[in-house]
């Protein structure tokens, strides 16, 4: 078995949005203990053991990853200076150094955790087998809630990061959450930290809807084809959303084209029902594309075949009956077939080429064949708002630096009273629009920065819910 060292340094943490970063390596069982009898009070008289404790249960009882406690000091650099990397145990605690390595400037402390490697190259993702924290000891720390009093660092928003590290979790740049690399106001779990935990954990994360119905996020969203096959089971439970008195799941996935689909659902504890529904940016349902089915796979088991066209899709997962409660599996199986209809593009009165997508995720790339605008090269979007709602427009890149642009339109191609461009807002080189918008008609339009530039993007709509 090959061993090596990993170092995730923390900043910490301040900036917008939603897309987790994660490391690929995990905790086989997902879980793991710590040794937190971290001797010392902080200024405020509580006990740093006390605040990492917190820390640490926050993490399990939000998450499916658990945190044990063991209430007993272990230094986090026991064994770390030796070919060993370390002592079987995970620990906590200040030092002044890194286990002899000076601290980098402005690192408040450091996760040092020893991985598992399958192949002699340490390749590909990794058991983690045991993580230490070292909190820098040369620092101003206390305990206290509110906004962060610098110089004086807070201690347990702190430890709240480097245990999100411990899991797994890498820094996270574009969304509000623990796992920002700078320290910041934020004190607390935020909904992304969850989702990542839980997706390395349990392949699933949530999102919100404007229906105040928590979306599932399945370990595969994409299907790109052009074949492809899914699995996963599910729990129907008495705390699940409510509607028409059944239980229901709802789970998002992407069909990046045009796809002949079938999605089962099978169980023996419940009398299945299940729903296929295409929505737009706004989560709004598209009426002709709504499927439902309770008993098309005979017995207790429902099936939903269709030729769709591409975009995002939701499935429900749902019983027959009033208030059933047990598990299922879902499976969904796609190939690609040849375009149903490609998407409607018209030519706008400023002469750029406009395509009607009311799709939340787009893929596409700016091209030497594109529409210009201002010595750029330009894609345009049209959709619909059919009621007020507050959306998040995130444009990424890695091949180019984006511009993003949002506009109402009147009927006769008017523009409206909103006007809003980002170009850095995203971080690097991506970029953000969060704005409520009231009923009407939108462009949406991708460009560069800089003149002339080309190169692939992703385009990612989501609904932000109070």
């Amino acid at each position: 078995m090959f061993r090596q060292l990993l170092f995730c340094f923390s900043i910490l943490f301040s900036l917008p949005a939603s897309a987790f970063e994660i490391s690929e390596n995990s905790w086989p069982d997902g879980k793991t203990s710590f040794y937190v009898a971290i001797p010392g009070f902080s200024p405020s008289g509580e006990t740093w053991q006390a605040a990492f404790t917190r820390a640490m249960d926050a993490w399990t009882d939000q998450t499916a990853f658990e945190f044990n406690v063991i209430n007993s000091f272990v230094s986090p650099c026991s064994g770390q200076q030796t070919a060993n990397l370390g002592d079987g145990k995970g620990g906590a605690g200040f030092a002044s150094t890194s286990c002899g390595s000076a601290f980098g400037e402005n690192v408040l402390a450091i996760t040092l955790s020893t991985l598992s490697c399958s192949n002699a190259d340490c390749t590909g993702p990794k058991e983690i087998i045991e993580s230490d924290i070292v909190f820098n000891s040369t620092l101003q720390w206390d305990i206290y809630s509110g906004p962060l009093a610098l110089p004086v660092q807070e201690f347990e928003r702190v430890a709240l990061h480097e245990l999100g590290h411990v899991l797994g979790l890498n820094h996270e740049f574009t969304s509000d959450a623990i796992m920002q690399p700078f320290a910041g106001d934020l004190a607390t779990l935020q909904q992304d930290d969850i989702n990542g935990a839980n997706f390395i954990y349990n392949g699933v994360s949530t999102t919100q809807s404007i229906y105040g119905i928590p979306i599932q996020l399945p370990a595969q969203q994409q299907f790109e084809g052009p074949q492809d096959s899914f699995a996963f089971s599910g729990t129907l439970e008495n705390s699940d959303a409510v509607v028409d008195d059944k239980s229901i799941d709802i789970y998002q996935i992407h069909f990046s084209n045009d796809s002949q689909v079938t999605v089962s659902m099978h169980s023996t504890e419940i009398d299945a029902s299940l729903i296929l529904a295409r929505v737009d940016s706004t989560q709004q349902l598209i009426n002709d594309q709504f499927f439902q089915d309770s008993n098309g796979a005979g017995g207790t088991d429902a099936q939903i075949s269709q030729t769709l066209p591409a975009g995002t899709y939701w499935i429900g997962a749902s019983s027959a009956n009033s208030l059933e409660t047990g598990q299922y599996d879902i499976a969904i199986n796609s190939s690609n077939v040849s375009s149903l209809s490609s998407m409607d593009t018209f030519t706008s009165v400023y002469g750029a080429d406009v395509e009607i997508n009311p799709n939340p995720q787009i893929a596409n790339e700016l091209a030497l064949t594109d529409s210009r605008f201002e010595d750029r090269y330009i894609d345009v979007y049209q959709f619909e708002v059919s009621e007020t709602v507050e959306l998040r427009i995130d444009a990424r890149s890695s091949q180019f630096d984006t511009k993003l642009l949002l506009v109402d339109v009147l009927p006769n191609q008017a523009l409206g009273n909103v006007f809003i461009e980002n170009d850095d807002n995203g971080g690097g080189t991506n970029s953000t629009i969060q704005s409520q918008l009231e009923p009407g008609t939108y462009w949406m339009a991708v460009t560069s920065f800089f003149e002339d530039s080309t190169g692939d993007y992703d385009i990612s709509i989501s609904v932000v819910v109070p």
